[in-house]
């Protein structure tokens, strides 16, 4: 039976990261051969849920711990290996009847090396022989040796020595090793990949400290952890934690970066790795076999199916108890469970789910949150749950986090301190710095993230929106172009007239992209050279196709060809361009294009008659567009490349029917948006936004599912878009021209540096009070800001951070948030704020959502009327 898990809880625990290099994968591969690191990584995909297996294992690895093992063979010679048994091409056999120099000298390494290998394995594996009573490798020391002593194998073993082996057995072994007994090899190298992934797991445990822990039977239902850490931490605190039948579901709390999701973390990554059967950065463990285990720590909301944050929670926690119900024993971890929703149906929630998992003794469940009312409910309920929290103390103001777990329920609140230690509302309200000029547009990782932005390969990415071009090189300019958005009104607003010019005539690109990838192939043999040199570059690749039937003057011929086809398609298209009405916006473009074609050296070239070129004739036009005209054969490529962008985007918003805003200066501080959608959504629902100086913030309000997040990308989209001068998805848009855009929708935590994600908000909020302290025009959106604290800290920031934004009346400031009570401070204590929700209309007890903006503050509260309808708690106790 295979252990359950999936990708959420794989990204939660980083088991694999990105960059490789701060992922758990990455300690344990210390891997020789290629093929054992991706042995390891089908290990790592695959953990036990067999109290045997994992036990098995556990014993192979200590045995090579304690022995303290090495490999025994020389790695870097694996890969030549491997190749050499992956060709199986019959064509390359050696044969007594004769092979190519070239063809042997290569086997002959191949082969040596191979027959050297088998020999250092079978030595190794004759050492261990004698101890196989006792070790528990001794099966596969018996496998291995059973493998090598093979009667297939007998004439490598007994005919080689150490002098250098002929050329008649050469061709024997290739044979042998190959072919005929190639599927005898491949069973050996599974050994040797086995032998390289218990040396390395052995000697990252040895080197590192690790111990591993003990497997128990499924029904046991315990953990206990001694000395447990974060493997990736390099000053990390150790904790102990231990669950029974009687306490199987820990209620944690505490206070902002007080340690919650570090140790959750480093709980679920130990209970990965035991699983695996590999060590685990503690002292010592017990654990009862699981059937599988979920965690939820950076959960994204979901745009792809219409989800919102909290909707993606109850989604997590419903898959969770599908499988509950299924009865499935699990390990389960939920970091801040409901933190997407108002307090209210925060505190329902988590107590009525929190109550059902408390029905499942067979599971092990930690579940942490800000809501500490709650405990005292579950505490009185719940006679199998245990209460643990991680302290805070104060030191000279500010707060101290000893990273330790104790027995109890926090009520610590240091979320407003810690907003003042980083000095925000100092940030925002200090005298503004000189205004510094602006080269480009400021938007980082984290907007372009929360956007879905840029991607040729990303799911709904607004760049692949865009991308229906015909060439690479148009691909790299419209990168660009997302990489950097215009600054000035006019840069951008005749961007917009050169798209809206061929979007109004509704051009055609004049070639398809495998004509100018070969144009750009055949390009690329330019280097400026004289004639004489191009003359006798292509007499030698006559020569070669004469004496040897070499196919490179062939090529060169083709490329030609296609080249000064694809030459007259643009010199054409060009002309007739040129009697297009309007055509002035784009005709700087033109004449660049016109005073290259009207070249008499191009011209005498594309004007010839469609006939068998001499070889003359093919001298002195390579001669003429890859070398003498290099220069201007890479400006025209540009203006290709150009032309592809603006002829691509052009038909994507004729298609989508967007429309192009208009540029106005920073000053005006308008933002007149009227039926804007979000550009990925088939059928979204349009909206509208009028910002001005006088109501330059917006405080947005409404349920969960109500489409708040959508707004915000949606109105961050456009903005960016525009920006750019491309089109936009809306009915008409007016805007000022800002310095940059900021936004905070999906911020997650950062275990390298330390941060929670309540932090992570801070740091986030700091990074746009910087911006505003340097005098910078900004768009910024601020999704539920700090929903990663208590509700207390949650309210007090939004109500103060708001207000310090709203004392600037140069940019525009979207900021959503469930403490609907902000909203009526703010509404007394700010002048410039205007007050809008997302409402929800109820139809037979169910939520509707109509997506439609409407004037206000709401009061709806529809949390646990969802968590019911999904029918959650049902579905745990079935």
């Amino acid at each position: 039976m295979s252990f359950i898990t999936d990708k959420q809880t794989i990204d939660d625990l980083n088991i694999f990261a990105k960059s490789g290099s701060d992922s758990i994968y990455h300690i344990f591969n210390k891997t020789y051969t290629q093929g054992a690191a991706a042995l390891l990584e089908e290990l790592f995909r695959n953990p036990l849920s067999d109290e045997k297996l994992i036990n098995e294992r556990v014993a192979i690895l200590q045995y090579f711990q304690e022995s303290k093992l090495t490999f025994p063979l020389q790695g870097n010679r694996f890969e030549e290996a491997e190749r050499y048994l992956a060709n199986t091409e019959p064509r390359s056999r050696l044969s007594n009847q004769g092979f190519s120099m070239a063809d042997f000298q290569s086997a002959a390494q191949s082969v040596t090396t191979l027959v050297e290998i088998l020999h250092g394995l079978r030595a190794f594996m004759q050492a261990l022989q004698p101890k196989v009573a006792r070790n528990p490798y001794g099966a596969e020391v018996e496998n291995v040796l059973n493998l090598l002593n093979s009667r297939a194998l007998e004439l490598v073993f007994t005919d080689h020595g150490k002098g250098k082996i002929s050329s008649g057995k050469i061709v024997e072994y290739d044979n042998i090793l190959r072919f005929q007994e190639r599927d005898l090899l491949e069973k050996i190298l599974h050994h040797i990949y086995h032998l390289d992934v218990y040396c390395s797991i052995a000697k990252v445990a040895e080197e590192r400290g690790y111990h591993f822990a003990i497997a128990l039977k499924r029904d046991a239902n315990r953990l206990e952890l001694q000395g447990l850490y974060h493997p990736l931490l390099d000053r990390p605190v150790a904790n102990s934690l231990t669950m029974t039948p009687d306490s199987n579901i820990v209620f944690l709390t505490g206070a902002n970066m007080g340690g919650k999701s570090t140790f959750m973390k480093s709980l679920s990554i130990a209970m990965y790795l035991a699983h695996l059967g590999f060590p685990i950065a503690a002292k010592s463990m017990q654990f009862s076999v699981c059937d599988g285990m979920y965690t939820t720590i950076n959960l994204p909301d979901n745009l792809a199916i219409g989800a919102s944050h909290f909707y993606a929670e109850v989604l997590r926690v419903k898959k969770v108890a599908v499988a509950l119900g299924e009865g499935k024993n699990l390990f389960v971890v939920f970091d801040e469970l409901f933190r997407g929703t108002n307090v209210k149906d925060a505190y329902e929630g988590t107590i009525s789910i929190m109550e059902a998992f408390a029905s499942k003794p067979h599971s092990l469940f930690v579940i942490s949150t800000h809501i500490m009312e709650a405990g005292t409910v579950l505490r009185q309920k719940c006679s199998n749950m245990i209460f643990r929290y991680l302290p805070t103390r104060m030191e000279e103001g500010k707060p101290v986090y000893t990273y330790t777990l104790k027995e109890g329920i926090t009520d610590d609140r240091h979320g407003m301190i810690i907003i003042n230690n980083e000095a925000i509302l100092e940030l925002i309200g200090h005298e503004k710095q000189a205004k510094k000029v602006q080269s480009s547009f400021n938007a980082d990782k984290q907007t372009a993230d929360d956007l879905n932005l840029q991607g040729k390969y990303k799911q709904q990415s607004i760049y692949s929106l865009f991308n229906h071009l015909q060439t690479r090189g148009g691909e790299k300019e419209l990168e660009g172009m997302f990489a950097r958005p215009l600054t000035t009104p006019e840069q951008i607003n005749k961007r917009s007239a050169v798209f809206a010019f061929f979007q109004q005539h509704r051009v055609i690109f004049p070639v398809i992209r495998s004509q100018i990838e070969s144009m750009e192939d055949y390009l690329s043999g330019g280097a400026g050279a004289a004639l004489p040199a191009v003359a006798w570059g292509i007499f030698a690749k006559k020569l070669k196709q004469v004496l040897f039937h070499d196919a490179e003057l062939l090529q060169l011929q083709a490329g030609q060809s296609v080249t000064i086809e694809v030459l007259q398609s643009f010199r054409d298209f060009f002309k007739e361009l040129s009697g297009k009405a309007n055509v002035a916006v784009y005709q700087k473009e033109m004449d660049k294009a016109a005073q290259i074609f009207e070249d008499s050296r191009l011209v005498g070239i594309l004007n010839a008659a469609e006939e068998q070129l001499s070889l003359k004739q093919l001298i002195r036009n390579d001669y003429v567009i890859r070398h003498a005209m290099m220069t201007q054969m890479e400006i025209l490529l540009k203006l290709i490349f150009e032309l592809d962008v603006f002829v691509g985007v052009a038909a994507v918003a004729a298609e989508q029917g967007f429309v192009y805003a208009e540029a106005l200066p920073s000053e005006q501080m308008v933002l007149h948006m009227e039926g804007f959608r979000h550009p990925a959504l088939k059928n979204g629902i349009s909206n509208s936004l009028h910002l001005t100086a006088d109501r330059n913030v917006l405080f947005l309000t409404g349920a969960n599912m109500a489409g708040k997040s959508t707004f915000m990308k949606s109105m961050g989209i456009a903005v960016y878009l525009a920006h750019m001068g491309f089109p936009v998805a809306a009915k008409r848009m007016r805007f000022s021209v800002k310095d940059g855009l900021f936004s905070s929708i999906n911020v997650s935590d950062s275990l390298d540096m330390g941060y929670s994600h309540f932090y992570a908000e801070v740091l986030r909020t700091k990074t746009v009070a910087q911006a505003v302290n340097e005098s910078l025009n900004l768009y910024v959106l601020f999704d539920e800001l700090f929903k990663g604290t208590n509700v207390k800290d949650a309210y007090d920031a939004t109500l103060a951070v708001t207000q310090a934004f709203a004392e600037n009346r140069n940019s525009f400031f979207v900021i959503s948030t469930h403490i609907i009570e902000v909203g009526e401070a703010l509404g007394k204590a700010c002048q410039n704020v205007q007050f809008s929700f997302l409402p929800t209309v109820m139809k037979d007890g169910v939520p509707t959502y109509p997506y439609t903006l409407a004037a206000g503050i709401t009061s709806d509260r529809q949390g646990m009327i969802i968590i019911e309808n999904e029918k959650i708690v049902d579905l745990i106790r079935n």
